[in-house]
């Protein structure tokens, strides 16, 4: 008798834990039985509804009738298939009440009669509308961002333009073969960054760039502007990655300036060649390879301008620069990538 009467004072005080649980939580509970379609709320669920007792459904038609007709399919599907799999149920909906429209979370689930058939449905629910709230003006203040980011791309990639519109009507005024060439190169670097910015205008995240579409237009202008009659040919082995854009600006300028030197040094005039661009990620590393067919270095250690470049931008990425002068010429940078 006495064990009996202190497994009630058990049961009873765990009751009133849970209620002071589900109070503190503002959540409200709910039970359906589904065989009768008899739906009990406590008050609590009725002050998450900002309805009074009286006005609570009874019927799991009167339910559906609170839910925003939009919401209505999910809310009813997200029930059926716990019903059907027994997995908790977990979603939101509108309810309008009133005139008025909250947003409610509700987490239920389905018991069942010892052959396996629903009994009832448990339920709790919370007012999640203010969250909602915050969620949709943090949603439109990013949208907001993201086009007035992607206009700044959009104009900063046509004032590229227009720099290397001008650049190339000076380069064409040029009768010293050198500073026609100069006017070249700096015409190719600006294009390279102009490629990045019209990537990240189209990107979805404006942080970084997919190196083998960057790369890839990078080589293909070059062989526009350079290779168009020579027996020259790029091969790209690009590995799909994501790229943070402090790194793709300097990885596109090296890879400008090592394609153009292999185009315009590493072959005899009418020669035939191959230059290969690889990028590979392993182990949080990523390689870039450059290499050509071509003569290769008489002297590896030698510093033009073109390596001098390579090797600052290089440090820029916190990159491992390894050149092999023969066969061939072959520039290795190795840089991790793991990080941000």
């Amino acid at each position: 008798m006495r064990s009996n009467m202190a497994l009630q004072s058990l049961a009873s005080l765990e009751h009133e834990r849970l209620l002071a649980a589900l109070k503190a939580s503002r959540a409200g509970t709910w039970r359906w039985n589904i065989v009768d379609d008899i739906v009990e709320w406590d008050d609590a669920l009725c002050e998450v509804y900002g309805i009074r007792s009286e006005q609570a459904p009874t019927r799991s038609s009167e339910f559906l009738d609170l839910i925003h007709p939009e919401d209505r399919e999910i809310a009813w599907h997200s029930i059926s298939q716990c019903i059907e799999t027994g997995l908790d149920a977990d979603y939101q909906f509108r309810a309008v009440v009133n005139g008025q429209v909250r947003w409610i979370y509700d987490r239920s689930a389905v018991v069942r009669k010892p052959d396996g058939s629903p009994a009832y449905m448990l339920g709790a629910c919370l007012d999640v509308t203010e969250q909602r709230r915050v969620q949709e003006e943090r949603d439109v203040a990013l949208k907001q961002q993201k086009l007035l980011l992607n206009e700044l791309s959009h104009r900063v990639k046509n004032h590229l333009a227009m720099i290397i519109g001008v650049l190339r009507l000076k380069g064409a005024r040029q009768k010293d073969p050198q500073a026609k060439e100069d006017f070249a190169r700096a015409i190719d670097r600006i294009a390279t960054i102009a490629h990045l910015h019209e990537e990240l205008y189209r990107a979805d995240d404006m942080n970084y760039v997919d190196v083998p579409t960057y790369v890839g237009k990078i080589c293909n202008t070059l062989e526009q502007s350079l290779l168009l009659e020579t027996p020259i040919i790029i091969q790209r082995d690009l590995e799909p990655f994501a790229l943070h854009v402090d790194r793709a600006v300097p990885l596109g300028l090296v890879v400008n300036e090592l394609v153009t030197n292999a185009i315009k040094y590493a072959f005899s005039p009418g020669e035939q060649g191959r230059i290969r661009v690889r990028f590979r990620v392993r182990a949080g590393n990523a390689t870039l390879t450059i290499s050509d067919s071509g003569r290769g270095l008489e002297d590896a250690g030698r510093q033009g301008v073109g390596t001098r470049l390579v090797r600052d931008l290089a440090k820029q990425i916190g990159a491992r620069l390894r050149v092999i002068g023969k066969p061939g010429c072959t520039y290795a940078l190795r840089f991790n990538v793991s990080g941000p």
